[in-house]
C-alpha cells in the first residue's frame, strides 16, 4: 500500500496557486509546493463558495476519509492526508485560509499516466498499459463506487502505481437516484444527456472516450453543451490510425451509444482486450 509522507514544513520552498480561473471563482482553491524532497498539493474549498463546489469537496472528504480504512479503496486512491486548518495554520503557511471549510486535502505529487504518447508503444505494450487502468476501475466498482466524473487526467501514476484522483462525483453504486447533471461533457454517455442515472457503464463510456482520444492521439471538440450531445447522441465516429485498428471493435462496445449494446462490467472489457487483440 502506498504511504503518504508529510512534506517537512521547514523546508517548504513556497506555494504556488494552480485553481483553475472557473473554479477560482467559485471558491476553490489548490497549491502546488515542495520542500526539498518531494512535491505536494493542498486542496481547499472556501465556505463562501459555489454550493456545487462546497458539496463536491465535501463529498471527496467523505471518501478519501473511508479509503484510510479500507484496504481495497487506499489500493485504488492517490494516498492523501486530510488536514485541519489549524494544522496548516500551525506550521506557517503563507496563504490565506480563514474563510476556508474546516478540513482540507494535502496530496503527493503523481505523474499524469497517459502522458507517454500511444505512438511510441507496441502493440503489446498498449494492452498492458490499457489493462493497468482498467485494474484500477474495476477496484473502484468492486469495491461499490463509481467514479461518475472520469477524465484523462484522473489517472496518475505513483510508486510505480496506477491511481486515481478527484473523487468530487463519487457515488455508490447501489445510488440509482438521479443527480444534478455535473458530469464533463467531453466525456459524457448519451443516456446522461437525457436525464439518465449515473452507474458503472457511463465510467465505461467515459473510459472509452479517453482511451480512444490517447490511441487516436486526437481530442474531440464541440463549441457547447448542445454540439457535445450531438456529438456523443449522434455523431461520433470512431476512426483509430492503421496501426491501433485491432482495438475498433474494443472501443466500439465501449462507447456504443445504446447501455444494451455496451460492455456492462470492466471485467469483460478486460477479456476482450487480452483475447481479441493480437
Amino acid at each position: 500500500m502506498s504511504k503518504f509522507i508529510l512534506p517537512d514544513f521547514d523546508r517548504i520552498e513556497g506555494l504556488v496557486l494552480r485553481t483553475k480561473p472557473t473554479s477560482l471563482r467559485y471558491g476553490r482553491r489548490l497549491y502546488y509546493f515542495q520542500d526539498q524532497q518531494n512535491a505536494y498539493w493542498l486542496k481547499m474549498q472556501l465556505q463562501q463558495g459555489h454550493s456545487n463546489y462546497q458539496q463536491g469537496f465535501e463529498r471527496e472528504l467523505a471518501f478519501y476519509q473511508e479509503s484510510l480504512n479500507s484496504t481495497a479503496l487506499s489500493s485504488i486512491a492517490l494516498p492523501c492526508e486530510i488536514v485541519s486548518k489549524e494544522f496548516v495554520a500551525s506550521r506557517a503557511v503563507d496563504i490565506k485560509i480563514e474563510q476556508s471549510l474546516t478540513q482540507m486535502l494535502m496530496l503527493p505529487h503523481a505523474v499524469p499516466y497517459f502522458r507517454v504518447s500511444a505512438q511510441a508503444l507496441p502493440i503489446a505494450s498498449i494492452q498492458h498499459y490499457l489493462l493497468r487502468a482498467l485494474d484500477v476501475i474495476q477496484g473502484l466498482h468492486e469495491a461499490g463506487w463509481i467514479h461518475a466524473d472520469l477524465k484523462q487526467e484522473h489517472f496518475v501514476e505513483y510508486q510505480g502505481q496506477v491511481k486515481l484522483i478527484d473523487f468530487e462525483q463519487v457515488q455508490s453504486v447501489r445510488q440509482q437516484v438521479k443527480t444534478e447533471m455535473n458530469a464533463t461533457p467531453r466525456y459524457m454517455a448519451p443516456e446522461l444527456f437525457h436525464g439518465e442515472v449515473k452507474t458503472p457503464q457511463t465510467d465505461i463510456y467515459a473510459l472509452g472516450i479517453i482511451f480512444y482520444e490517447w490511441l487516436s492521439g486526437q481530442r474531440l471538440s464541440a463549441k457547447n453543451y448542445t454540439d457535445w450531445a450531438y456529438l456523443h447522441c449522434q455523431r461520433l465516429q470512431i476512426e483509430l490510425p492503421e496501426k491501433f485498428l485491432g482495438f475498433q471493435s474494443l472501443l466500439s462496445k465501449m462507447l456504443a451509444k445504446h447501455k444494451a449494446a455496451r460492455f456492462d462490467n470492466i471485467c469483460a472489457i478486460k477479456h476482450a482486450l487480452v483475447s481479441e487483440i493480437a
